[in-house]
């Protein structure tokens, strides 16, 4: 059920349109044609130090020991790392360096100790896992061209931000345009990992906005293809999705997951959300947001059943910086080779970056 929510599936006939709901535009198509000036995405957000954001949990005392035995255990996990496969060479900027000391940072050993339930043996291996994969996939260098395809017709993309100042992922199943899992699997890992390169001071996490209007069983893929979908997302990146947010979900959806949701982990089930966006549900509180004093409470909203997973659209965005395909006021239309201009320009930008960031530290240590 959940593998084609998440940008899989057969294609589908991409002259279908979602139905209007309030504001909401009729681009909803597989963007062939733009009936409005094409807007750029937005791929930054302002730091203001005033107002810091923190999204994630501080570690227990026992995690805190992980954590530091993992520091200490940094030498031995970055020694022996494999080249970069060939077939991975298919897709990657080989210019672009690796720099795994400057991927393990502090934040990112915390993900890894909190994923694994403060373990540590589990910690090290996981660690050392993603640290191979990386080393021979080179997921940060993935090119632009090489998954052009899968952007084409706007199914899955990063776009703007939500309340929390985390990046926003839309997917619009229904313009799904490709069956070949892999293509797909790299342009979900390209998308998080631009988001991540986006991310501002304390954020560490992803939002998803799912359009399920057209949702259906036709659209299912194969058991495999989702797996490793959620293999990478579960192996690779660990602790960075804030929720899963469904917008207009099939009342058989709805109902089917009702079904499932006793039997799914509570940790997953708090991330899973779904909006009506015709009648929006009261708000529930969230469990894994963090109190600080320091950063504004959203407005007040009433309260629903704690156990409800129907939520109040205000509650993860602001109207205006949501995009009116999913049901938001801004007036935002795909455009490929507008959003394609701005992905290649981000991409030149973080290379340049790398680049520059190598020679400084090599220079330093000579």
């Amino acid at each position: 059920m959940m593998r084609s929510l998440f940008g899989f599936g057969k294609p589908e006939d991409s002259s279908l349109a979602s139905p209007s709901a309030g504001e909401k535009a009729s681009n909803d198509s597989a963007v062939s044609h733009v009936s409005a000036p094409a807007v750029a995405p937005i791929f930054d957000i302002a730091h203001d130090p005033t107002s810091p954001v923190h999204d994630t949990k501080p570690l227990s005392d026992d995690e805190k020991r992980v954590f530091d035995q993992i520091k200490a255990d940094i030498p031995e996990l970055i020694k022996n790392l494999p080249a970069v496969e060939p077939e991975a060479q298919k897709y990657v900027d080989m210019e672009v360096p690796l720099d795994i000391e400057g991927w393990l940072s502090d934040e990112c050993i915390a993900r890894y100790v909190r994923a694994r339930k403060g373990v540590y043996e589990d910690t090290k291996r996981a660690l050392r896992k993603t640290i191979e994969w990386r080393a021979a996939t080179r997921p940060h260098a993935l090119r632009p061209d090489a998954v052009e395809i899968e952007s084409r017709t706007g199914k899955m993309y990063f776009n703007g931000f939500d309340k929390m100042a985390r990046p926003i992922i839309y997917m619009y199943n229904h313009r799904q345009n490709t069956k070949d899992a892999d293509s797909q699997i790299r342009w979900v890992v390209y998308t998080m990992e631009a988001s991540i390169r986006h991310m501002r001071p304390g954020v560490e996490k992803v939002i998803l906005a799912v359009d399920a209007t057209h949702w259906s069983f036709s659209n299912s893929v194969s058991i495999g293809t989702a797996r490793k979908f959620l293999d990478t997302l579960a192996n690779h990146y660990p602790e960075r999705l804030s929720h899963a947010i469904i917008f207009n979900p099939p009342k058989f959806f709805v109902a089917f997951y009702s079904l499932l949701s006793p039997f799914v982990d509570p940790a997953t089930r708090a991330k899973v959300a779904f909006v009506n966006p015709d009648a929006p549900a009261l708000e529930q509180p969230d469990a894994n947001a963090e109190a600080d004093a320091d950063t504004p409470a959203p407005p007040a909203v009433p309260v629903a059943a704690s156990n409800s997973p129907w939520i109040a659209l205000e509650k993860h965005f602001e109207r205006d910086q949501l995009e009116v395909d999913c049901y938001g006021n801004w007036r935002f239309q795909y455009s490929h080779e507008v959003f394609w201009e701005a992905v290649e320009a981000e991409f030149a930008q973080h290379k340049a970056g790398m680049l520059q960031s190598t020679a400084v530290a090599s220079a330093s240590s000579s």
